[in-house]
């Protein structure tokens, strides 16, 4: 497993490289399609359902800071290491007026070991963004 010393910065990286097309440079998505990921309830909320959305992706409709987006993410599982996807979910986290606190790898390691089976992404419907339902 990978080691990431500074998971702001290299979440940042893997943002620009994975994330940028759809959530573009400046974090506010695209109406109607693609959610914002700053001031987002489903960022700063538990970081569990953001590993979630982040290891198996999420599609259909979703409400983000009153609006509905309707597009679907892919999921990172099967291409990043728990410790990249903590950099970039800590990245989201503490990103320009996000001031959640970071993620720990462990946790990445946790929801990724109990979300195993999963075999496809998750609908709104299926997760709350204050906690894991």
């Amino acid at each position: 497993m990978i080691a990431i010393a500074d998971p702001v910065s290299s979440g940042r990286a893997i943002y620009e490289k994975h994330c940028v097309a759809c959530h573009q440079s400046s974090g506010a998505g695209i109406p109607g399609a693609f959610p914002p990921l700053v001031g987002s309830e489903w960022v700063t909320g538990s970081p569990e359902v953001l590993v979630r959305i982040l290891l198996h992706g999420m599609q259909g409709p979703v409400t983000v800071a009153g609006a509905v987006y309707n597009g679907a993410m892919p999921g990172w599982r099967d291409m990043l290491q728990d410790p990249e996807l903590a950099a970039v979910a800590t990245y989201l986290r503490q990103w320009d007026g996000n001031a959640a606190p970071a993620v720990d790898p462990a946790l990445v390691s946790g929801e990724r070991a109990s979300t195993n089976e999963r075999t496809g992404p998750y609908n709104a419907s299926e997760l709350d963004p204050g906690g894991v339902p």
